[in-house]
């Protein structure tokens, strides 16, 4: 906290006198059809709500929930629905430096800090959804260069989102950085240090017109074990009709256990973007083939997905 007190400007009070807060509603809605194997099921992917706006030019906050029918244990536990909170947080900001105090996503995975309404695909690629660090309780600094440069540093609990204790009162450390040689590519890395584990990551991005492309590489050790969980993806996107139909393709894989030879799973994507009003509405279809290391499951997946953002 003295080092967000450093870098930000004290507001006169005149000024916060003559700029109320304000207060702006936003959520998004994501229906979905999904067919894994022989199972197919209609359900509600995501609901997410939230409340945000600023308190002064230099302060910005955000409350959001998510409801859910799949995906997270019920809430209360015979209820059909889950109810959880997202994001929690203040933003202060001066200049080039940024502090965030509360519960938001952690500076480690490009796929991770994507909004679920702009990514290319119905899900996050295996290893991230599996590996990489997502949401924690704890504060950030950020200091940017526009289409240059972004550092960023975390402390946080280490206990994930929605853990109002730290049992073991230890914190951990993450720390994040992205370079842009060229304008629309970027190429950083990322480190996290839990108690009992250390995570690394390595991600580029490329942008050009009709194209996009999307890469990432994650390494997480425990200690105590070492066992090392690896994995990657690869994903490239074009649009065949700029701002209304686009492809894209996604080739994966994840290894939850160095130690075990045969858990390693490899998957082979497809899939489309029909935007009707951008990323705010939408429709998508993707279908993945997996391929185990040794025995070969019934676990193919094909998802058409409608999205609504406001």
């Amino acid at each position: 906290m003295l080092a967000l007190a450093a870098v930000l400007p004290a507001a006169p009070a005149a000024s916060r006198a003559q700029e109320p807060p304000t207060l702006r509603t936003t959520g998004y809605l994501q229906p979905r059809f999904q067919a894994v194997g022989d199972t197919a099921v209609f359900f509600l992917r995501r609901v997410r709500f939230a409340v945000e706006g600023n308190l002064a030019p230099w302060a910005f906050y955000r409350a959001q929930v998510e409801m859910r029918t799949a995906g997270a244990a019920a809430t209360p536990a015979r209820s059909p629905l889950t109810l959880s909170a997202t994001d929690l947080f203040i933003r202060l900001s001066h200049d080039r430096w940024s502090g965030t105090v509360g519960q938001f996503r952690v500076p480690f995975s490009l796929e991770a800090l994507l909004s679920s309404t702009a990514l290319e695909t119905t899900e996050r690629s295996l290893v991230v959804f599996n590996a990489a660090p997502n949401r924690d309780i704890g504060v950030q600094l950020e200091w940017r260069v526009p289409d240059r440069l972004t550092l960023q540093a975390s402390l946080v609990n280490g206990e994930g989102t929605n853990r109002a204790t730290n049992p073991d009162n230890r914190m951990a450390y993450l720390g994040r950085a992205v370079v842009t040689p060229v304008k629309g590519w970027d190429v950083g890395g990322a480190v996290a240090a839990y108690a009992d584990s250390t995570d690394w990551n390595l991600q580029t991005m490329l942008q050009r017109r009709r194209w996009k492309a999307r890469a990432e590489y994650v390494r997480d050790r425990e200690r105590r074990t070492d066992v090392r969980r690896t994995g990657w993806y690869v994903l490239g996107a074009y649009l065949l009709r700029p701002d209304r139909f686009q492809v894209v393709g996604r080739v994966e894989q994840f290894d939850p256990d160095d130690q075990v030879a045969s858990d390693r799973e490899t998957g082979y994507g497809l899939g489309t973007q029909y935007f009707i009003r951008g990323d705010n509405l939408k429709i998508m279809a993707d279908y993945t083939v997996f391929r185990e290391q040794v025995t070969q499951l019934s676990n193919d997946r094909f998802v058409v997905q409608m999205q609504a953002r406001w």
